[in-house]
């Protein structure tokens, strides 16, 4: 799967989600993303409610984590990070487009705005799946 199709399946996309945390394994090619994703609905019973979930890419081409604004509260502070998701755009990434062309047919880019920092971090992978977590 891509980011997009991974965004798809969700009922709030990666909109309003929030990372705890990101691990890198460069040997491995691979990153995962703790994270607790939006999947309540104006419908549903709880339409605030969150889900704990990892999102794993295999396949890592890159992750690039923009320095913060230092003008926002940027030190964490035991909290995980807002964070919004969307397709990777080369108006926030001026290399994506260069960087893209050097890296395998089907690699899916995206990227997610941290509130906390007004900036990015951008990943790149040829694999993306979502595990939801059993509390």
């Amino acid at each position: 799967m891509t980011f997009g199709e991974v965004e798809k399946e969700l009922p709030n996309g990666f909109h309003d989600a929030y990372i705890l945390s990101i691990d890198l394994d460069y040997v491995h090619r691979s990153a995962t993303l703790q994270m607790r994703l939006w999947v309540g609905t104006p419908d549903s019973t709880d339409p605030e409610k969150y889900e704990p979930a990892e999102l794993k890419v295999t396949g890592l081409c890159f992750c690039s984590i923009d320095p913060p604004d230092p003008d926002y509260p940027f030190v964490p502070d035991g909290q995980p990070l807002d964070a919004c998701g969307d397709p990777a755009r080369p108006d926030t990434l001026p290399t994506l487009d260069k960087l893209l062309s050097k890296l395998p047919a089907g690699v899916s880019s995206y990227r997610f705005f941290v509130e906390g920092w007004n900036s990015f971090v951008h990943i790149a992978g040829m694999e993306v799946r979502l595990v939801w977590i059993k509390d």
